[in-house]
């Protein structure tokens, strides 16, 4: 039994070890201009992790991550504005690391393919409800008739007579 402890325990040991050190790395030491600090979280906010799916940059703790922010605070520092800090990350890995896509090229294709499928599947379902309306009310007319007519009828009768009795 101690034969299979053992080694479960050490490997138990060592991930949380790895897990331990990997928080440390983590951490980017803060700009020591509030300015600068605030800038970076905000270009941070605006960035995709290159590697995890939808992930962004001021969450993500891999080591690409954590040299990404590096390299904000160091470019902020030198001078550059928060759109040249964007746009290099953009010329580097590509426009998906943004978190918010441009409405322009193939993506306003894909955002018009979805608002018209969107559109499509609303129209159908509004034409299937109002012709399963139609054939329920073809199929029993006379049930249509005693349900809305007399109910109508009674409506318009009972408004009618407090405004000549007043009148």
């Amino acid at each position: 039994m101690s034969r299979v402890l053992a080694p479960l325990l050490a490997l138990v040991l060592l991930t949380g070890t790895q897990s331990h050190v990997a928080r440390v790395e983590a951490q980017v030491p803060p700009s020591p201009n509030p300015r600068i600090e605030a800038q970076a979280l905000a270009i941070e906010r605006q960035l995709l992790c290159p590697l995890c799916a939808n992930e962004r940059l001021d969450i993500c703790a891999t080591t690409i991550c954590i040299d990404m922010k590096r390299i904000i605070r160091e470019q902020l520092t030198a001078g550059a504005s928060p759109d040249e800090v964007i746009f290099y990350f953009e010329q580097r890995y590509g426009e998906r690391v943004r978190v918010d896509l441009h409405r322009d090229g193939f993506n306003l294709i894909l955002f018009g393919w979805v608002g018209s499928s969107v559109l499509l599947v609303a129209a159908a379902g509004t034409w299937f409800l109002v012709s399963a309306r139609r054939a329920s009310l073809r199929a029993h007319p006379a049930r249509a008739a005693l349900v809305e007519d007399p109910w109508l009828d009674a409506e318009v009768t009972d408004r009618d007579e407090p405004s000549e009795a007043s009148g």
